[in-house]
């Protein structure tokens, strides 16, 4: 089993803040309305440093549906990289040099999938005492570079159809220190292998 290597980030339904989270960003993070938010809309973003980078198939997001009178139902989709340039180009300036930050969002299909669970469990009658949350999830990434000793940061960032821009979610987490928490005896180099050529 591959180790998680970024930690999971919940953004909607927020019960509390990570210590990472920035306190600026609670109040628009908590605009997010899972009943509603427009999937087709959501976009992820990791800025890490230029010499690692997410695998193909490594950032996924799960929405979870909790019923009022018990029970829990899950949905994991594996988000897909955006390559558009007229989109990417629109980006607001959010990784400084040396720095690589990669955008992501659901597939079509995905989204219609999602939005057909969400209506089920979540929007239609009956369900409004059901609870919803969604979490984003990076756990596969590559090096082109040695992973040195210095820390290895990375921050991420959530737009929604709520939240309009970008908003922090995570910003400057470890990972070194993540892996460190994850399991002690797990070799960084291991858990973030070299990129194949």
């Amino acid at each position: 089993m591959r180790l998680s290597l970024f930690a999971s980030m919940i953004v909607a339904a927020l019960a509390g803040a990570c210590g990472h989270v920035p306190l600026s960003s609670l109040p628009k993070l908590s605009r997010i309305d899972m009943r509603s938010t427009t999937l087709t809309d959501l976009r992820a973003a990791i800025s890490l440093p230029s010499d690692i980078r997410p695998l193909p198939g490594g950032v996924t997001m799960t929405i979870v549906i909790k019923p009022r009178d018990g029970g829990r139902h899950e949905r994991k989709v594996v988000l897909e990289e955006v390559r558009d340039a007229t989109e990417l180009a629109a980006l607001p300036v959010m990784a400084s040099p040396g720095r690589r930050l990669t955008v992501f969002r659901l597939s079509a299909a995905d989204a219609t999938k999602l939005s057909v669970f969400r209506e089920e469990l979540l929007v239609g009658a009956g369900n409004s005492g059901n609870r919803g949350s969604l979490a984003l999830r990076a756990d596969k990434a590559c090096h082109t570079g040695e992973l040195g000793d210095e820390p290895i940061l990375m921050t991420t960032y959530l737009k929604t159809s709520e939240t309009q821009d970008y908003i922090v979610v995570a910003r400057d987490l470890n990972l070194r220190e993540a892996v460190r928490a994850a399991d002690p005896k797990i070799d960084l180099a291991v858990a973030i292998p070299p990129c194949d050529p």
